[in-house]
């Protein structure tokens, strides 16, 4: 595996087997997304894995025992209403990246995903919970409100009763827990986030990127009624039905092995 440095070193970058790791790398600020370079790192990071085809799924993680603490409050509170707003606008760009990418991204939490923090880790595709992972929107704790596209990926990963409990409250969500309220896709042991997010990514990389590109696609529209959901697709089911992953994915089922899918702009 090759690592590179991004603006700052502030988002270390390894390449392998077709997935690019973003390691946040600000750990005396808990990774914190106002962290210079942290922002600026993983949009470079972003461009590299929609522009080079080689590049299948990314994962996301933290160094230092912390995945991302969210903002900084010294910075948020000493700015004015139009600093917080510019900040806001940026930011948005970064959660718009996860959401419209046609690949995979999982999130590998170790330690405190706080406030943007969670906002990050919530819009990944996947997310793998360390046992020392403790989920927090924190915002209410000091009289702020959820960012970080949290009103529409919380209540997407866990409903809105929970979304609700978990925006008004406040309070940390750890261990189990994180899974059983669909905060997190699997909770392993201290130091196995990381690994089995690099495994679940190599496989996914190995995956029909268009197919993963129009279920992601369905699922930001999510609910949908259900004229909508036939309508939707009828706009995109057939393309793939035609498609050459869909042949090769329907010869590997009748050949029994494994299927050699294209690289999603093929």
């Amino acid at each position: 595996m090759n690592a590179t440095a991004a603006p700052q070193d502030a988002v270390l970058v390894e390449r392998l087997e077709g997935v690019i790791q973003l390691t946040l790398n600000a750990p005396k600020n808990r990774n914190s997304l106002q962290s210079p370079g942290i922002y600026e790192g993983l949009m470079a990071g972003f461009d590299a894995l929609e522009q080079d085809s080689s590049l299948r799924a990314a994962v996301i993680t933290g160094a230092g025992g912390a995945f991302c603490s969210g903002g900084d409050l010294r910075q948020l509170a000493a700015g004015s209403e139009d600093d917080v707003r510019t900040r806001m606008t940026r930011n948005a760009w970064l959660y718009r990246r996860i959401a419209l990418s046609d690949k995979l991204i999982v999130a590998a939490v170790d330690g405190p995903a706080y406030g943007a923090g969670l906002g990050l880790a919530a819009a990944c595709d996947v997310v793998v919970a360390g046992q020392s992972a403790v989920f927090c929107c924190a915002f209410a704790r000091v009289g702020a409100m959820p960012d970080a596209a949290l009103f529409w990926s919380l209540p997407a990963r866990v409903g809105i009763p929970q979304a609700r409990r978990l925006m008004l409250w406040a309070g940390e969500v750890r261990g189990s827990e994180a899974v059983s309220i669909g905060l997190a896709d699997e909770y392993v042991a201290e130091g196995s986030a990381l690994p089995l997010a690099r495994q679940l990514a190599r496989r996914i990389a190995q995956g029909p990127v268009r197919s993963f590109g129009r279920i992601k696609t369905g699922l930001r529209q999510a609910p949908m009624s259900m004229e909508q959901a036939l309508g939707f697709q009828l706009d995109n089911a057939p393309g793939l039905f035609a498609s050459d992953d869909f042949k090769e994915g329907a010869a590997a089922f009748f050949e029994k092995r494994a299927p050699r899918f294209g690289r999603g702009d093929e």
